[in-house]
Parts: structure tokens; C-alpha cells; sequence
């Protein structure tokens, strides 16, 4: 949808997502080096912010610090995308074309009070969007063509990026229908899904049962993966109450549509397609591979398989991407990154020397989305990569000897878990090149001290008080920032950039 944005709209967006990125102070300079803008644009949108945004946000601005974003703690960027979409005419047509209340350029000019030229305009800016998905927008009347099963597709996405939860509160009077009816089939399936999931699965049926009452029925269809015949049983029983005829082929789009990808499906493999039963092997073969290589343990197995196999068939029936504005999966791997960065890189690499690959992940966003169902399924990954992670070497010395220095180590630990390696001064393992933080209750006055000249020493009472751990914490935060700096992490170590 992005593509569907005027420049203003975009960049103000963009600017958005750039101080939310961050609770620093931002130069107006800055950012529109970073927006690739003039600084008076940067100042207006600030002003559009504070002036005319409906959301409960606030840009402080400085003379000396620069501009910072201000937002309550229970703000969502998804607010403002829906801001975005609600002022966008290309969005406004889009709906406009779902609704088919008006047929010609005409109407849509008189109803958008904006003159024809500007609406075919925006109609060529639409169909270069709806290449992705197969469709595009004919006139006379003006309606979107294509496959059917695409159309629904495509609009079930538009609604979500749109309304989100607040499409019970639109003109769609039908969707708490629609939700009543996902409600009784989640209770029927004894499947727990949550308010925010059966708001999606009610999106999906919505359009299916209202294309299908403007006469948009689909001619054949056959789910690309058996459904379950009580499935299908319980959504023809909850469909027969609705006062129009659909037909069997319906009932199948609408058991595979709805199901595949929130309901889990029970399916069986010799119900599957050689070219699917072929994927389902490769896929087996690669978690197999990948886990013995590094070292993993994968003890759901079976649950993170089928999971990956749902999302290709799915991806294999539909064309386009299953967002608009922003990749939430690629944005929710980019904020995780320091934490499973390692586990990431070897992911990708995994992928890319792969040989079978071609059959499991086509494109960049397939992959990223089989690396989020990877860490989002997996049982147990983050404690192991934890594990893997590396940590903090810190020396603890102690007047009172080893078991105080053992002792202080076991409070270190819990503190910080997962961060810190503990080692006594009396330790084997001990090795003065390796330490990164000397904590101490006592001067230093070893001859040890000149090898560890150059890590940073804090001192501690017997045991560390409130601003010992403050000191702590803050040191801590000052050496990882320092590796990461090192190492170059954000400019060439993520995978994303």
C-alpha cells in the first residue's frame, strides 16, 4: 500500500516510523538527511503531527536537542497506518470498488469531489498495486477483475490493514454475524483462538458470503490440501442458516481459506500431492539437517514441519503479499535480532547453501517468513540460543575468599541471567586475557591487577547495594554497546539490511 501513498503521505509516515524507532532526540537536519527531504518539509509534518492527527501523540521539539517523540504507553504504530489508509483516495477507491455502488469514472469523481482526469490517475496507479495480485480495474462499470479466490484474497488483507479491530465498528453490519459463526465453529472444533484472530477469520468469511451474494460464485475449486470432512461438515451446517445457496465448491474454498492458516488442519500425508509430499520431505530433511549441523534440539519436530508446510501450500494458492503497508514478520525479526542473531545467520546460510531450497522458499520474504514460524514454533529455541549466546566474562575478587566470590557469582547470575560468565579468583578456568568487568569488594593490590589494567573495575560493598547495581548495570550496558560497535552489527551483521 505503500506504493498506493502519495509523497507527503509517505513521508510522513516514514518519519513516524522513524522516531518510534527510537526514544532519542532527532535533529530536524537529521531526519530529513534520512527521509532524503528538505528540512521544511520535516518542520511541516512536525506540525501536521501535533496539529491534526487524531492519535494521542505529541513531537516536543528543542532549539538544542532537536525533535522526540512523545506517546502513551499503550500507543500502536497500527493507528497510524489506518490514519494513512482512511486519507488515502487510492485506499477510498479501493473500498469504493469492494462496495460497487458506483459504476463510472464520473460517479467516483462526484462522489471523491476530485475531477475525472485525477481518477484515472489514480485507477493506473491502482493496477500497477494489483499486478502483484493478478487483478486489475475495469471501467464501465468499474469493478476489480481477476480470479475470484484472488479478489478475496486481496481484499481480505486491504480490510485488516484498514480497520484492524475497529471493523466491527464500521458499515459492515454483517461482521458480527460473520463472527458469531467463527465463534460457533471455534467452539464446535474445540480450537481457542483469540478476539483479535476470530476478528481476521471473520474478515475472510465476510467477503466470501457477500462476493458470493452479488453473484460471484466460483465455477470449480478443490482445496490444494484435503480438508477435514467434519471441517467441512460444521461449516456447511453454520452456512445452510444463511438465507442464499452456496454451493459445495464454496463450502471447500471457504474450509481451506478459513482453516489453513489459524485452525490448524489435521491432514493426512497420503491425502497430499506428490509435489507436496516432496515439499513435506524436503522440509523434514532441512529442520533434520540444520538442527544436527548447530547443534540444536528440535523436541516438536512434527509441530514446527507442519506449520512451515501450511504456510507454502498457502503461499502457493495465493499471489501477492499478505501485507500492504509495513512486513509485521520481517519487523518483528529485525527487533529480535541481537537476541537471535546468531540463530538468524544461520538460518540464511543454512538456506542459501541448501540444495533443495527452490522447493521450500522462491523469494526473500519466504524465507523470513519460514525463519519468523522457525523461532515463533520452535519449543525451547530461546533458552538454547541463550546458552549459545556470547557472555560477559566478569572476575569476581573478595576479601573473604572463594566462597564469597562464589557466592557473588550466584547473585550475579540471577541478576543478569544469561549475560554474565562468573569466575572466581581462585578459578582454573580463570583467564585474565578473557575478562571483560573485575567486581570487588577489596583493593586491588595483586599482581594480577597490571595484566587486567585496561577492564573496568567496579568496586561493591559485601554484597552489591542499589547503586552498586546501578554502576553494574550501566557498565554492562557501556561493553555490549562497545562489541556491538565492533563488530559492526547493525551496518553488516543483520541479514535484513
Amino acid at each position: 500500500m505503500r506504493f498506493l501513498m502519495d509523497s507527503s503521505s509517505l513521508r510522513r509516515l516514514e518519519l513516524m516510523e522513524l522516531l518510534n524507532s527510537s526514544g532519542n532526540w532527532w535533529t530536524v537536519e537529521e531526519i530529513a538527511l534520512r527521509l532524503n527531504c528538505s528540512v521544511r518539509s520535516v518542520k511541516a509534518d512536525i506540525y501536521y503531527y501535533n496539529n491534526f492527527s487524531s492519535n494521542s501523540i505529541k513531537l516536543i521539539t528543542s532549539n538544542h536537542y532537536g525533535v522526540k517523540l512523545i506517546l502513551p504507553a499503550s500507543f500502536q504504530m497500527e493507528s497510524i497506518y489506518q490514519e494513512m489508509l482512511a486519507d488515502n483516495v487510492n485506499c477510498q477507491i479501493l473500498e469504493c470498488l469492494y462496495q460497487e455502488k458506483l459504476n463510472s469514472i464520473e460517479d467516483y469523481a462526484d462522489y471523491l469531489f476530485t475531477s475525472t482526469s485525477s481518477i484515472i490517475r489514480n485507477v493506473k496507479h491502482i493496477n500497477l498495486f494489483l499486478e502483484e495480485y493478478n487483478l486489475t480495474v475495469q471501467r464501465n462499470p468499474m469493478r476489480i477483475v481477476g480470479q475470484e479466490q484472488q479478489i478475496r484474497y486481496f481484499y481480505s488483507i486491504f480490510f485488516w490493514e484498514k480497520y484492524g479491530t475497529k471493523i466491527g465498528g464500521t458499515q459492515y453490519l454483517e461482521f458480527d454475524e460473520a463472527r458469531r459463526i467463527i465463534q460457533r465453529l471455534e467452539k464446535s472444533t474445540d480450537i481457542a483462538l483469540s478476539p483479535i484472530i476470530e476478528n481476521k477469520l471473520a474478515i475472510c468469511l465476510l467477503i466470501c458470503l457477500e462476493r458470493i451474494s452479488k453473484g460471484y460464485i466460483m465455477q470449480e475449486y478443490t482445496a490444494p490440501i484435503k480438508l477435514n470432512k467434519a471441517a467441512l461438515a460444521i461449516i456447511e451446517s453454520f452456512v445452510a442458516n444463511i438465507q442464499m445457496a452456496i454451493p459445495k465448491q464454496e463450502i471447500e474454498f471457504m474450509g481451506f481459506y478459513l482453516t489453513n492458516r489459524y485452525l490448524n488442519p489435521d491432514f493426512q500425508l497420503n491425502e497430499v500431492t506428490r509435489e507436496q509430499l516432496t515439499i513435506f520431505q524436503h522440509i523434514d530433511q532441512f529442520l533434520t539437517g540444520f538442527s544436527k549441523k548447530n547443534s540444536f534440539v528440535l523436541p516438536n519436530k512434527e509441530v514446527v514441519k507442519r506449520s512451515i508446510f501450511q504456510y507454502i501450500v498457502y503461499k502457493r494458492e495465493f499471489q501477492g503479499n499478505d501485507f500492504f503497508l509495513v512486513n509485521r514478520t520481517k519487523n518483528t525479526l529485525v527487533n529480535i535480532d541481537k537476541i537471535y542473531h546468531s540463530f538468524i545467520k544461520l538460518v540464511f546460510a543454512e538456506v542459501e547453501n541448501w540444495t533443495n531450497t527452490g522447493e521450500i522458499t522462491k523469494t526473500e520474504d519466504e524465507v523470513i517468513e519460514i525463519l519468523y514460524l522457525l523461532i515463533v514454533y520452535w519449543e525451547g529455541l530461546t533458552a538454547q540460543i541463550l546458552q549459545l549466546q556470547e557472555k560477559i566474562k566478569v572476575l569476581l575478587i573478595s576479601q573473604f575468599g572463594k566462597a564469597h566470590e562464589l557466592f557473588l557469582s550466584d547473585i550475579l547470575r540471577s541478576y543478569f541471567p544469561n549475560e554474565l560468565d562468573c569466575f572466581s579468583l581462585t578459578d582454573e578456568k580463570f583467564q585474565a586475557s578473557e575478562i571483560g568487568l573485575v567486581i570487588t569488594d577489596t583493593q586491588i593490590e595483586d599482581p594480577r591487577k597490571e595484566t587486567l589494567r585496561k577492564v573496568p573495575v567496579i568496586g561493591i560493598e559485601y554484597a552489591p547495594n542499589e547503586r552498586n547495581w546501578k554502576t553494574i548495570q550501566s557498565i554492562l550496558i557501556d561493553i555490549k554497546h562497545s562489541k556491538e560497535a565492533s563488530n559492526n552489527w547493525v551496518n553488516a551483521s543483520s541479514p535484513f539490511n
